[in-house]
């Protein structure tokens, strides 16, 4: 019994190292791909818990965030593990714990100031679903707004009104602030914040040049109805292509050529 005990401590053990690293990493893909520079965070959902894996304060650059920048917090805020170098939550937690508590679904939470989706939220226009099916399904319907407060989401109840008018949308707009993206796991999410830049940033170019030519719904359907499907291990897609998990860390491993490399397509 010690033993089987002994074994399943270090699975866990092995698993919680797992997901630390991948929080992390996932913190770094948000700055290569140029979405944000010390301020931001994507937290993830420690599974079947009511836990969360999320960044500490004092702030570091999102390109230097490690596991052990992270701290581990229940969904009430209460700090359950931290390092001595990094003790304090970051304010904005509400904003992570009241979506997990609104929506059993979701398991990331991504929280980015990045550029061209908040200037459609601060304008109050849509992203639209312009370039490639797959990509445009992140903007396949218009995300909602919160602007109850132009204030960074620091309580609760700021938090709750978020989670209230993001309803079953996987993005939002906190108005003249920046963005918060939700996933069933940290590839999804942070895809979802990458591929919503891109589709604004094309939307904003093609509004200059004319009227845009929006994507239909038939051609992003499968994408839109695999958003939050459980994930298929079978489906993963190996190498360096973009969108894949394996890209991210060829990227973070590549920096001098991350930004180069997160634009193509």
């Amino acid at each position: 019994m010690a033993q089987t005990r002994a074994v399943r401590t270090i699975a866990t053990t092995e698993r919680m190292q797992e997901l630390r690293g991948r929080v992390a990493l996932a913190n770094r893909v948000m700055h290569h791909y140029g979405l944000t520079t010390y301020l931001g965070h994507v937290s993830a959902r420690i599974p079947g818990t009511d836990r969360i894996v999320i960044k500490a304060r004092p702030h570091v650059s999102m390109d230097r965030v490690r596991p052990e920048n992270l701290m581990v917090i229940d969904l009430g805020g209460n700090i359950l593990e931290a390092s001595k170098e990094y003790p304090t939550i970051v304010a904005e937690w509400p904003l992570h714990t009241e979506l997990y508590k609104a929506r059993p679904d979701v398991n990331c939470v991504v929280h980015t100031h990045q550029k061209w989706c908040t200037i459609f939220g601060i304008a109050g226009r849509a992203v639209l679903p312009v370039h490639h099916p797959g990509m445009a399904s992140v903007a396949a319907e218009p995300w909602p707004i919160y602007e109850e407060s132009y204030e960074i989401v620091v309580t609760v109840q700021q938090a709750r009104v978020v989670a209230q008018i993001l309803g079953r949308h996987g993005a939002i707009h906190l108005r003249t602030h920046g963005m918060a993206f939700v996933g069933t796991d940290i590839e999804r999410a942070v895809n979802d914040a990458i591929n919503g830049e891109h589709e604004a940033e094309m939307t904003w170019h093609a509004l200059l040049a004319g009227t845009p030519e929006t994507i239909s719904m038939i051609y992003m359907r499968p994408y839109v109805d695999a958003r939050f499907a459980p994930q298929d291990p079978g489906a993963r897609r190996e190498g360096v292509e973009r969108g894949t998990w394996e890209n991210f860390v060829w990227l973070d491993q590549n920096v001098e050529a991350s930004r180069y490399r997160a634009v193509q397509l």
